[in-house]
């Protein structure tokens, strides 16, 4: 049985758990070392329980706490060559592995194939995490979701989305200087709530048990609002009975399993 929790998700800082039999991945570590520690005990991991770090890319919200966290305990940091490359310069005394974009690998018992994703950083991924019995999407941080993209996450059990911002409260918020609002809404920015819901549309399947959302902006975007496009669009899609999260910045989700 594949499962995951949520520790927390936003521009704050990001960070995921995903566990199969004996196999437990952090994937970002966008918190503090101390707040990772607490998220993962809140949510019953022990920090000396993980196999690996995986990173999706080198924005702080993702890798803050690596330096830090892989001083105090021995586990390996995963990313591409080029991530890696951005992060070594903070955390130069954590453990590499590399991987390339498009080849599967295994730890454990979970097989895990990263793919391309579009955001202003200089390697970014996302994951597709497999079981012989489940699998798991993992998508954040990317400005569009083209047809390459949906067809690395077609037929998965769950899907963690990102649903960054609605473009009205984006264009309205005055806390945000025009250029960052550009660069959040362009093709190597953010998802919208409209392009996470036209993803899940190219991807719905009978069988999807949950939908997680991830990444909202906490000025320009609301849980309800992304909740209630997401939930009319599983409901137009046949998929009423799929459960819908919404991921919170300071609070874990409980552990949902994949299928």
């Amino acid at each position: 049985m594949m499962q995951f929790c949520v520790l927390g998700s936003g521009s704050g800082g990001n960070a995921t758990i995903v566990r199969a039999g004996e196999t437990v991945l952090l994937v970002d570590a966008g918190f503090s070392a101390a707040r990772l520690r607490d998220k993962m005990k809140s949510a019953g991991v022990e920090p000396d329980e993980l196999d690996a770090i995986l990173l999706t890319h080198e924005h702080a919200d993702h890798m803050k706490g690596v330096h830090q966290f892989t001083r105090k305990h021995a586990v390996r940091v995963y990313a591409t060559r080029h991530t890696a490359m951005c992060v070594q310069e903070k955390a130069p005394e954590a453990p590499w592995a590399y991987f390339e974009k498009g080849q599967s690998f295994r730890i454990g018992d979970i097989v895990i194939t990263p793919f391309p994703t579009y955001h202003d950083a200089v390697d970014p991924v996302g994951f597709k995490f497999e079981t012989e019995r489940s699998s798991l999407g993992f998508i954040s941080d990317t400005g569009q979701a083209p047809g390459c993209i949906a067809e690395y996450l077609a037929m998965v059990d769950s899907l963690v989305v990102e649903s960054n911002y609605d473009p009205d409260m984006l264009a309205a918020t005055p806390r945000r200087p025009w250029p960052l609002k550009q660069r959040i809404a362009s093709a190597h920015g953010h998802l919208s709530n409209g392009q996470a819901c036209d993803l899940l549309r190219r991807i719905a399947h009978g069988a999807l048990k949950n939908v997680v959302l991830a990444h909202l902006s906490a000025e320009s975007n609301s849980p309800a609002l992304a909740e209630s496009l997401m939930r009319d669009t599983l409901h137009d899609m046949g998929l009423a009975s799929t459960s819908l999260f919404c991921a919170s910045q300071d609070s874990c989700l409980p552990w949902i399993r994949v299928c």
